[in-house]
């Protein structure tokens, strides 16, 4: 494979994508408890994991948890153990997702360099910053980011193989080995085929001289497999077993996604922006070279990562993950060459719609603030009726800045084969600042528990280590009410019927029936409206 030469990057430093990324990863990841949803779930598991010392798999309320293997709540305790006394270990803990996020760029970074020309590594970085779908999941707790990380860094370790055959298979093999850590069977449905298909298409990777190096890279994912599985089994053979029953079940290949084919392809087509369209243009003008390593390796990794997407587990956001690193390294291999008038609409439309958006959040903000024009006004009171918007002059001031220094940038953006790429990193950047400066606020009071918890603490002072059985209740709610108020819970049915308190939730549009005669209402609050209403009833034995 042929090395590129190091990139010529006097238009755009390193410290200047560092400081893009740091303006991007920093608001929305701090400054709030944890929220309803997978944000809230997930931190109960690092929550439960700094509190009862349970590091060998996931629980939640004391329950096991086994959606994932711990990789990443390792990664986040560590980060709540390091920065919890100097900020709120929700956003201590929650340091984990940007520095997986971190971790991929800069693994992308280096791959892209490896394999194109010059700018690719930044373009590489822009592009996922400026990623529509990576946005949200970059700023919550998500396990599927530490397989995120380790793909990249897999890209990079294969990148390497046949020049450092050595380097390249000790880095692939961590990474696919953590990545097994990560999310379990998928990750190595998506990293371990890379060394029988690579040398099965590439002659770079045929060299006999690879052979030990692909024996080390497989014997190191073996051997970090078994560094968690043998004790996991050992000392919790029952838990074990389930779980890995559910792993079998979660790879096993279904088609109940192309039955879904018209929302499948909207959630990828929004997700995936801007990356397809480049990466398509990539393809095609280098249509003729597809079989060099400098596209196989992608293409490889693209078509591993459809058929996990396409053809197992739920359809969901979070699922698409694993499409990221490969369109980003074709995406960063296309964006230098586009055609003129291709690289000044995507660059125009990025700006403009961006900019629209940035405007429609102040539009929005003053008529939350000052209820003008009041029917905006109305619509948004009714997203979250219990808020009370309170203006704030140092919000004002620096978003107002934000504003300016965003609008200088669409009127005279810099002269670069990276800008439209440059436009969507920053646009995104500064309209995910703006909305968490003006509506924070506003969506932490719709997402946290923090006052319903203090309401059922209170109705539960005179009895507030009884028994509490739970209906309906979700992994997010119980681990907010365990973190926010220390409440304990029966999760166990054969155990439940014999509490003196129920705790009964109910999401939007689910029935709710009377538990029974032998229950009386002695609590209950709701909030929300629509598919955001939520109802927590407590009751009392007799």
């Amino acid at each position: 494979m042929t090395v590129a030469s190091k990139p010529s990057s006097a238009n755009l430093p390193a410290w200047v994508l560092g400081l893009l990324f740091l303006l991007y990863a920093l608001p929305g990841t701090l400054g709030h408890g944890p929220w309803r949803g997978d944000d809230g779930t997930y931190f109960g598991v690092v929550y439960d994991m700094l509190q009862n010392g349970q590091w060998l798999y996931p629980t939640i309320a004391g329950q096991p948890f086994l959606d994932n293997p711990p990789l990443y709540y390792w990664i986040a305790a560590l980060f709540g153990k390091l920065f919890g006394s100097i900020m709120a270990l929700p956003d201590a803990a929650r340091l984990a997702s940007p520095f997986c996020v971190a971790i991929a760029l800069y693994c992308l970074a280096r791959t892209a360099r490896l394999l194109y020309k010059e700018q690719a590594d930044r373009a590489s970085v822009l592009l996922g910053i400026g990623l529509l779908g990576l946005l949200t999941h970059a700023h919550e707790f998500q396990p599927q980011l530490a397989l995120l990380a380790c793909n990249a860094a897999a890209f990079l370790g294969f990148a390497l193989l046949p020049e450092r055959p050595i380097r390249g298979a000790v880095i692939a093999g961590l990474a696919t080995g953590l990545g097994f850590l990560a999310v379990g069977l998928p990750a190595l449905v998506l990293m371990l085929p890379f060394w029988l298909i690579l040398p099965g298409i590439c002659r770079e990777y045929r060299k006999t001289s690879l052979i030990p190096a692909v024996l080390l890279g497989i014997g190191i994912t073996a051997a970090i497999a078994a560094l968690w599985l043998i004790p996991f089994f050992v000392s919790q053979p029952a838990i074990a077993t389930v779980w890995w029953a559910q792993e079998l079940t979660d790879i096993a290949p279904h088609t109940r996604h192309l039955a879904r084919a018209g929302e499948l392809l909207q959630l990828l087509a929004w997700f995936m922006w801007p990356l397809w369209p480049v990466a398509g243009w990539a393809l095609w003008r280098e249509r003729h070279h597809l079989h060099e390593a400098r596209f196989v390796l992608p293409l490889a990794g693209l078509g591993l990562a459809v058929a996990l997407v396409i053809g197992t587990g739920p359809l969901r956001p979070a699922s698409a993950l694993p499409l990221v690193p490969a369109l980003i390294l074709l995406a960063a291999a296309g964006l230098p060459t586009l055609r003129r008038g291709a690289a000044s609409f995507l660059d125009w439309f990025g700006r403009m719609i961006l900019l629209a958006f940035g405007l429609f959040l102040w539009f929005a903000w003053y008529a939350q603030q000052f209820g003008w024009p009041q029917p905006l006004s109305r619509n948004i009171a009714r997203l979250v009726p219990e808020f009370v918007p309170q203006f704030s002059w140092p919000v004002v001031i620096l978003g107002a800045l934000l504003t300016l220094g965003w609008i200088l940038l669409v009127i005279r953006p810099p002269r670069s084969p990276l800008r439209p790429a440059m436009s969507w990193a920053t646009g995104v950047t500064f309209v995910w600042t703006i909305a968490n400066l003006l509506f924070g606020g506003f969506v932490d009071r719709d997402k946290r528990y923090d006052e319903i918890a203090s309401g059922l603490h209170a109705a539960l002072q005179s009895r507030p280590h009884t028994c509490i059985a739970v209906e309906g209740m979700g992994a997010s709610q119980l681990a907010a009410f365990t973190y926010l108020e220390k409440l304990e819970f029966e999760t166990r049915a054969s155990e439940a019927s014999a509490c003196e308190w129920l705790l009964v939730y109910r999401g939007a549009h689910e029935p709710r029936p009377h538990p029974g005669d032998a229950w009386s209402l002695y609590w209950q609050v709701e909030r929300g409206r629509r598919r955001t209403a939520e109802t927590f009833k407590l009751y009392r034995r007799g």
